[in-house]
């Protein structure tokens, strides 16, 4: 009997984010759907999709990452047209609406302004969404960890490894999903780590 290599796996699947991972085994991404990968930084979870044929599109606010990006998917993707891979705040997305099946945004919204920017970009990202598409979130919030950082004005908090982050709770999200008249997919998710931050799965359907 023949055996792949363990090994096999990272060059198979790169360093695509694990709860990512879970939704290509559960199917809900699928060969020729069109996807968003919103705040792709230079496209860690990207080159899996791109080989297995994947519509990708990608936006953030770096030129230099969205540089990255379209080297990455002119060498393992090059059909798809550069202009997929396009610099831009998620608060202002220049898509039409309705326009993909999947959005990801892994890492971002931690990263929000102020309140008002964060509701923004999840609207937004809502509005280039196709009924019955997924939008799939991972970010940091203070589920498991409310009142044990160092809270700043409203929802921003010194997070112990340095940074401030917009942290949302479970509440905000929950009023959101109304606002939006969303279905979760699944429960929200939050792994807790080194009692340092909390970073929430959030997976809806449109």
């Amino acid at each position: 009997m023949f055996h792949l290599p363990i090994t096999s796996l990272q060059a198979h699947f790169g360093d695509i984010d694990i709860y990512l991972f879970d939704q290509l085994l559960k199917g809900r991404i699928q060969k020729g759907m069109k996807l968003l990968d919103a705040g792709c930084s230079t496209g860690r979870n990207l080159p899996y999709l791109l080989k297995a044929g994947v519509k990708v599109h990608g936006v953030d606010l770096s030129v230099d990452a969205v540089r990255q990006v379209r080297e990455l998917a002119s060498e393992l993707a090059p059909t798809l047209p550069a202009d997929n891979f396009v610099t831009a705040d998620l608060e202002q997305l220049p898509f039409e609406s309705d326009k993909f099946e999947v959005i990801l945004c892994s890492a971002v919204l931690h990263f929000a302004r102020s309140e008002a920017h964060f509701q923004g970009m999840v609207q937004e990202l809502w509005r280039v969404l196709q009924p019955g598409g997924m939008l799939f979130c991972r970010f940091g919030t203070t589920i498991g960890l409310a009142g044990k950082l160092e809270q700043l004005e409203g929802r921003f908090h010194r997070m112990p490894h340095g940074p401030v982050w917009f942290l949302a709770d479970e509440a905000l999200l929950s009023e959101l999903e109304k606002q939006l008249t969303a279905t979760r997919l699944e429960p929200l998710k939050t792994v807790l780590v080194e009692q340092e931050r909390s970073m929430t799965t959030w997976v809806l359907r449109k």
